[in-house]
């Protein structure tokens, strides 16, 4: 199997706008009809926080660091950003490397 492929695919479905992966509906559906199932509770343990930084550990002992870029505390809204899976940058070095067309 090609992951990437299907992961590009699937990330591009998603993307599109016309379908949502609504994850709280899926997993009701799980824990309602599977017995061994149950809704994923993350454990967080908050190690250190103040008004600009945040640093909190998961279950496995992840470090997670959190810093605070504004003090607007709107949503930003990503709707109309493409998404960047690096392949500019990857198709750039390609063609600095191989091809070497510049326009």
């Amino acid at each position: 199997l090609d992951f990437n492929r299907i992961f590009l695919f699937l990330r591009s479905v998603l993307d599109s706008g016309n379908v949502q992966l609504k994850s709280r509906g899926l997993s009701q559906v799980l824990e309602e009809n599977v017995d061994s199932y149950e809704v994923p509770k993350p454990v967080l343990r908050t190690t250190f926080i103040d008004e600009g930084m945040r640093i909190v550990r998961d279950e496995d002992d992840n470090i997670f660091v959190y810093g605070r870029v504004s003090d607007s505390e709107e949503p930003t809204d990503y709707s109309g950003v493409m998404a960047d899976f690096g392949v500019a940058s990857l198709l750039e070095g390609f063609n600095d490397a191989i091809t070497k067309v510049y326009l």
